[in-house]
């Protein structure tokens, strides 16, 4: 549809997105879209790069720091996390609705040689500010190195994991496992002390297929917390995130608290939500908040839905439609917005007039009682 048509009708940027998604693959067709003054076309994804192209491309010297011109203005703080940091593929088949990923990535992984890996490990031990620790080797999903499909050729599904695991999807995490092994292998053969972290984030669902990797994960490669992203807490909320039920984060964290304490380690999760997605009423951002304060867990750092270009979410909020074209609850204005962040922080006293005039209003006195019990600990926290 053109974007007058869908100016008359929002409900044609569903048709739009899901037209797309079909041809979103490389070597298939262009998208045109009529915009009045003019015509976009989209083409299709370049192929991705072959594992012997990838490893030459990180044999390039790169200097791993800002451009110059941001130096002489005090640098880029987002520079210090990944500063010492090694990509180990590119891809994700998560296909999350919220994330774009898919599209300038795609889904299929294309990771780097063991080999190749390690020679970049070597450089940045001896490059200046080096701290002993490689603070993060991953991509965009970390546990998805060396994964493959046994299928070739084109893809309608947007995610290898959800609603279910593709049955073509090699899942098993024997690669990974190798990757980690080695760099066990290469730390222990240096001089110095040296740290390995997993801090780029992983898949929770697929990492429940492998518990050797779980184990290695919590044991050498956790430092002292883990991110994950459960995103939401209520069923019908992460059905529209494309994201697995909770019940299945919370297998994942029994597990993971498990292989801590067999590692004589004392480790914690650090879990990411999402506020105001298509779809979650502050009803539901009730029924979290309430997990939330039943746990003690106090958010500190939390995301405020924004509708990606390209993304099935950004979709659904232009639309206000579902996937499968069903009306569904948008978020809009700044007034509900700061609401459902309100809740998902409620620990935090900037936040407390806004909740306690909202849930007096729905009678929820009893939650609100917990919650300003909890935001005058974290007031005493911060005066100690």
């Amino acid at each position: 549809p053109s974007l007058e048509q869908i100016e008359q009708d929002r409900s044609l940027f569903m048709d739009a997105q899901l037209t797309y998604q079909k041809h979103a693959h490389p070597g298939d067709k262009p998208i045109i879209q009529d915009q009045g003054a003019g015509v976009i076309v989209v083409n299709p994804p370049a192929q991705p790069l072959e594992p012997d192209e990838l490893d030459a491309l990180y044999t390039l010297p790169f200097t791993r720091q800002c451009h110059p011109m941001y130096i002489s203005q005090g640098s880029v703080p987002a520079i210090k996390p990944v500063e010492f940091s090694i990509t180990t593929h590119r891809g994700c088949f998560g296909g999350c609705n919220f994330c774009s990923i898919f599209f300038h990535q795609g889904k299929t992984i294309r990771s780097r040689s063991i080999e190749s890996i390690l020679a970049e490990a070597d450089l940045l031990i001896h490059q200046r500010g080096f701290g002993g620790t490689i603070t993060d080797i991953g991509g965009p999903t970390a546990n998805m190195y060396g994964m493959t499909c046994t299928k070739t050729g084109p893809c309608i599904r947007t995610s290898c994991l959800f609603p279910s695991l593709c049955p073509n999807l090699k899942s098993n995490h024997s690669q990974i496992l190798k990757l980690m092994d080695a760099v066990l292998t290469w730390q222990g053969g240096k001089k110095q002390k040296l740290r390995t972290y997993v801090a780029s984030g992983i898949r929770h669902d697929l990492a429940l297929q492998s518990p050797d990797y779980m184990q290695l994960l919590a044991r050498h490669f956790t430092g002292g917390h883990l991110k994950v992203a459960p995103e939401h807490y209520c069923p019908h909320v992460l059905e529209l995130m494309g994201k697995p039920s909770f019940e299945v984060f919370e297998q994942f964290e029994d597990k993971f608290t498990q292989m801590s304490r067999k590692a004589g380690q004392n480790q914690y999760l650090v879990p990411y939500f999402i506020g105001s997605h298509p779809g979650c009423s502050p009803d539901d951002a009730i029924q979290l908040t309430e997990y939330l304060v039943n746990r003690n867990w106090r958010l500190r750092q939390v995301q405020d839905f924004v509708p990606v270009p390209l993304t099935m979410s950004a979709a659904m909020y232009v639309s206000g439609l579902s996937p499968r074209k069903k009306t569904i609850h948008i978020p809009r204005g700044q007034g509900e917005k700061k609401l459902q962040l309100a809740l998902l922080q409620y620990h935090d006293r900037r936040n407390a007039k806004m909740l306690a005039n909202y849930l007096s209003s729905k009678n929820l006195h009893k939650l609100l009682a917990r919650i300003r019990h909890a935001q005058s600990q974290s007031e005493l926290r911060k005066g100690r």
